[in-house]
């Protein structure tokens, strides 16, 4: 059984994010592992300060928002799934955010020891993914991790246009697939 935490970057709620992140952690749910999600899309975290607080202080950073509660999440999950839209051809600024305040992660190690990537996006050309994904495949390979999968939905924008899209089942069956 793997602790998955599920870490959606959508600022809308209940949108095709949404939708994917819960047929993924329907996936997983089933297959008996321990899913946590955290919507950052809405939450309050800064970007990093590079201010390296964090190394004199056992990865502890000095900003007190929303990440403060989300670190012993990271100190307890195996695997953490990254759910976004494709917001300029990568990642949506509130999931970046959350990725660099991750920095204190190198002067305390977090137990995260796999990755997945979900993401829904209205263009049609689905292509413009392959930036996004080769940008989570090299920072997921840069941080010792391994890479579980990637699902990417296009042409998806109005809230519930995903509804009965196949990559609802692919989120699903990626979940399943974790142990």
């Amino acid at each position: 059984m793997a602790d998955i935490l599920v870490v959606t970057g959508s600022p809308r709620a209940g949108g095709n994010t949404s939708m994917l992140a819960d047929a993924f952690i329907e996936g997983a749910e089933s297959a008996g592992n321990a899913v946590t999600r955290i919507d950052v899309g809405r939450a309050d975290i800064a970007g990093c300060l590079g201010c390296n607080y964090c190394f004199s202080h056992e990865g502890a950073c000095c900003q007190e928002d929303d990440m403060q509660k989300i670190y012993p999440l990271l100190h307890r999950c195996d695997t953490l799934a990254y759910v976004t839209p494709i917001y300029c051809f990568t990642f949506s600024a509130q999931i970046k955010a959350f990725m660099d305040r991750m920095f204190c992660g190198i002067a305390k190690p977090f137990s995260v020891k796999s990755t997945v990537l979900l993401t829904a996006f209205e263009d049609k050309d689905h292509s413009i993914s392959k930036y996004m994904s080769d940008t989570y495949r090299a920072l997921t390979a840069y941080s010792g991790m391994e890479d579980k999968g990637v699902v990417a939905v296009g042409s998806v924008f109005e809230k519930g246009a995903i509804e009965g899209n196949p990559g609802l089942e692919e989120a699903r069956k990626l979940g399943a697939s974790l142990r």
